[in-house]
């Protein structure tokens, strides 16, 4: 059996299974559209254009997910993504195996066993989005930092940066791993010089090629950054969404207050309705939070990086700090018990048109679908877009676009991602099997907080040498929920691609070797 479960061969097997599960999961859950899979379309049909009529995107989105997701659809359309996903969900269940395997064979067949019944992890992989790509390049990320801290070779040192890096490249919230990935090469064993060479070499090897993907964005579109949008998302995107912003509370206030009852309350669909600043502020959607991101590039300038926005979130924080102390507790709390299943998959035709005026506090304000499509965030892709429904969030006649040769570019790429929307999902789902997935999925107490006990658990009363590791891997996977808890409302989706590593840090609490005389396999 255990030259079965061993070497290369272990491999083949494990990943053999792996996509025999994917495959049976497909039966219930076939691909269908995820998180901001238009937005990363949009990108990826972009990548040639010297002048994108969608510029925004190219900034506030990264590359990683925007290529593996479109060369694929390019070639093959959506059956072909779906392979590709199969392939890269069962490479990610041999990776968390390869991660625990200096913890011994058994850590390493245990973790892959959990991470094969994480539901809501597999669940990822049949929506196209980030997470699942994310959740996929976690597991050799948490393996180098494990080997980093068992034997902090210049090769494990390197591959950790590089990894931390692409992983910022596929979820901009991966930044804050730079830090861990740093903090790694300093508790690694070893004198203090090796320690701070061993941190050299790390945080060149993360920083310098997102130094030089800032760069590229500064050539190709005059602006200097990883991933535009910080400041608008944190903590503004929560702020506003806790309607507890008032220009009362300071200069910065009174700025977007001004601004917002110049040109937005002045737009047809409110002043039909006398919508005042008041109402406005106490009617938060996604659609008006980009609104005001775009409302910032134009009035306040592309170079304000969003100060205002920021500055403003800080007066309201400071005047009202209880909501959005409670908010982030809330959001944070929710990342770590969550319940979760993925809807019955039906290809069915889009939702009808929701109500055009809703009422806020007694008070008439137009529905987000009744502002929908926004022109002022034209260029922004459709991270605004109210409704499953794209052609609702496309313009028919593009005049905003003052250019002939923008409005047909924009009328093909509309049309490119309309078409690869309309394959997806691939087909009906089988009910039964959905059920049964769903009710497991929901029921399995498989949320970080149970493999995060077991872990502190596991350290107290094993007392293991190699702490250090199953620590770092828990303490990186909190620090990108709590990023998200800043400037997110709960969303599951920000939490399932970190439940393995959670668990990876359980196994290696529990199977962690008690001495420092662990050897790193090299399979």
């Amino acid at each position: 059996m255990k030259r079965w479960l061993d070497g290369w061969r272990g491999v083949v097997i494990l990943f053999a299974v792996a996509l025999v599960v994917y495959a049976i999961e497909a039966l219930a859950w076939p691909l269908q559209r995820g998180r901001d899979s238009w937005d990363y379309w949009l990108y990826y049909l972009q990548l040639g254009d010297r002048h994108p009529v969608f510029w925004a995107v190219q900034v506030f989105r990264t590359p990683i997910t925007p290529l593996v997701t479109g060369i694929p659809m390019t070639i093959g359309g959506a059956r072909l993504l779906e392979a590709v996903m199969c392939v890269i969900y069962a490479a990610g269940i041999v990776g968390w195996a390869w991660a625990a395997r200096p913890f011994g064979r058994a850590a390493a067949i245990a973790t892959a066993l959990v991470a094969l019944v994480l539901l809501p992890y597999a669940a990822m992989f049949h929506e196209v989005s980030s997470d699942f790509l994310f959740g996929a390049l976690l597991a050799p990320w948490a393996g180098l930092v494990v080997r980093a801290i068992y034997r902090p070779t210049g090769r494990v040192l390197v591959g950790l940066g590089l990894l931390t890096a692409v992983l910022t490249l596929t979820r901009p919230a991966g930044q804050v791993l730079v830090l861990v990935a740093c903090a790694v090469g300093l508790i690694a064993r070893g004198a203090a010089r090796s320690r701070v060479v061993r941190l050299g070499v790390v945080a060149a090897a993360a920083i310098v090629p997102l130094l030089l993907w800032a760069s590229l964005n500064a050539i190709r579109y005059d602006d200097f950054t990883v991933a535009r949008g910080g400041k608008a998302w944190v903590p503004f995107f929560k702020v506003l969404s806790l309607k507890t912003i008032d220009p009362a509370n300071g200069p910065a206030s009174r700025r977007l207050a001004a601004a917002i009852e110049r040109d937005v309350l002045t737009l047809p669909q409110y002043r039909r309705l006398h919508v005042n600043l008041h109402t406005y502020l106490r009617s938060p959607s996604n659609l008006e939070a980009i609104r005001l991101i775009a409302l910032s590039d134009r009035d306040f300038g592309r170079a304000s990086n969003y100060s205002v926005l920021f500055d403003t979130s800080w007066e309201t924080i400071r005047h009202k700090p209880r909501p959005y102390i409670d908010s982030v507790a809330r959001t944070f709390k929710h990342f770590l018990w969550f319940r979760f299943s993925l809807e019955p998959v039906k290809r069915e035709p889009p939702p009808p048109p929701g109500p055009a005026v809703l009422h806020v506090d007694g008070e008439p304000s137009p529905s987000p679908e009744a502002v929908s499509p926004m022109a002022q965030a034209a260029r922004y892709g459709f991270v605004w877009c109210p409704t499953d429904a794209i052609d609702r969030c496309i313009f028919r006649h593009p005049e905003q676009f003052t250019s002939a040769a923008q409005q047909r570019r924009y009328v093909e790429l509309t049309d490119r991602v309309r078409d690869w929307n309309s394959q997806l999902p691939l087909e009906n789902g089988r009910r039964w099997l959905a059920a049964k997935l769903g009710t497991l999925s929901s029921d399995l107490p498989t949320a970080p907080a149970v493999w995060l006990v077991i872990a502190a658990v596991g350290l107290l009363w094993r007392r293991s040498r190699g702490w250090p590791a199953p620590l770092g891997l828990g303490v990186a996977g909190l620090l990108v929920l709590f990023v998200h808890a800043l400037s997110q409302e709960p969303q599951s989706e920000f939490s399932i691609p970190l439940t393995p590593m959670f668990a990876l840090a359980a196994v290696a609490a529990l199977f962690g070797r008690r001495t420092d005389s662990a050897t790193v396999p090299e399979s």
